[in-house]
């Protein structure tokens, strides 16, 4: 078993993930993975998988790696190398300039066609990974809910992650609604349910007084999300669409001008994906003089970076224990 997206791999133009043929439901794991990259840089798009040469009535085999998007080659097609072998080399060797696509292939396409691509892929992502290593990262992504131990278990999380979210903003609009205040700009659901799941931990686990909390006001010329002025703390909500975890960080440090405190609330997959640029980005502000944490939201709270980090290192000795006394 060879190959999927750990840590944040820089990206520009196209990426390929070669995964061994045996581990089918690795895919699913890798195609949420692809879909979380690609909101980084700004493409929100629905894999397209493509299982055997009956599955191009609505895409052409030709579209593979020369137009934009996710494309994943299932193992089926393997059986069928000889036929359709000229045309994805065709098509491969296409790619260039600034089409944006993601190719998840297994080992048997992988090997066949790599050597025979002119011009290589940007990135070719060779890391390998436990089962317990992929089972930590859904726990992780979930919010730390999911207790799932197939390898299809990243694509079990955005749902239940989403419904934690969900439930905040039910909980905000039924109790405060006078803080679910939307921002001025075109704002996403994603963003004004991470800043309601906020409100809700700054009211019922910190015991924040809801009068001294400010939504989408204006401190001076600037404007965060949530400013709880009884703790001089800024909090703002970052989604990680179009710009990478890490850089978002960047933008916040502006509030240091007016606020003794900052918080970001990002999601669980976003740093798992882009975990050393983010710790990178938080040294730097502590040789600024700022202070910055990231919050992760996870079950009913908020918990910071080193709080995420060891719950993801317990759940993995965990799965190691159980693992060893299966023997």
């Amino acid at each position: 078993m060879s190959c999927l997206i750990t840590g944040f791999l820089p990206i520009s133009n196209t990426r390929y993930t070669n995964i061994n043929s045996s581990m089918q439901h690795y895919q699913h794991s890798l195609k949420y993975i692809a879909t979380e990259i690609a909101l980084f840089h700004g493409y929100e798009t629905n894999p397209i998988t493509i299982s055997s040469v009956s599955d191009l009535a609505g895409i052409e085999l030709k579209d593979v790696g020369t137009r934009s998007g996710i494309f994943v080659l299932k193992r089926d097609l393997c059986n069928s190398i000889k036929e359709i072998e000229n045309t994805l080399i065709d098509s491969l060797n296409g790619i260039s300039g600034y089409k944006y696509s993601i190719i998840i292939m297994p080992k048997c396409l992988y090997n066949t066609l790599l050597p025979k691509i002119v011009l290589k892929p940007k990135r070719i992502v060779t890391e390998n990974l436990t089962r317990e290593e992929i089972l930590t990262l859904a726990y992780l992504a979930s919010g730390c809910q999911l207790d799932w131990k197939g390898y299809d278990a990243l694509d079990r999380t955005r749902e239940m992650f989403e419904e934690l979210l969900g439930s905040a903003r039910r909980w905000l609009r039924q109790n405060y609604i006078s803080l679910d205040i939307p921002n001025s700009g075109n704002e996403t659901d994603l963003h004004r349910n991470l800043k309601a799941f906020t409100l809700k931990h700054l009211i019922e686990n910190e015991k924040v007084d809801d009068k001294s909390i400010y939504v989408e006001s204006y401190i001076g010329d600037l404007k965060p999300d949530i400013y709880v002025i009884s703790r001089d703390l800024v909090i703002d909500a970052k989604t990680s669409i179009g710009h990478l975890p890490s850089d978002e960080l960047l933008d916040v440090q502006k509030y240091a001008r007016f606020a003794k405190g900052i918080w970001v609330v990002m999601r669980p997959i976003a740093i798992l994906l882009d975990l050393d640029g983010i710790i990178g980005r938080l040294k730097d502000t502590d040789r600024l003089g700022i202070d910055m944490e990231v919050m992760i939201p996870v079950r009913d709270k908020l918990i910071t970076l080193e709080e995420f980090v060891n719950e993801g290192r317990g759940y993995m000795a965990e799965l190691l224990q159980d693992r060893s006394k299966r023997g």
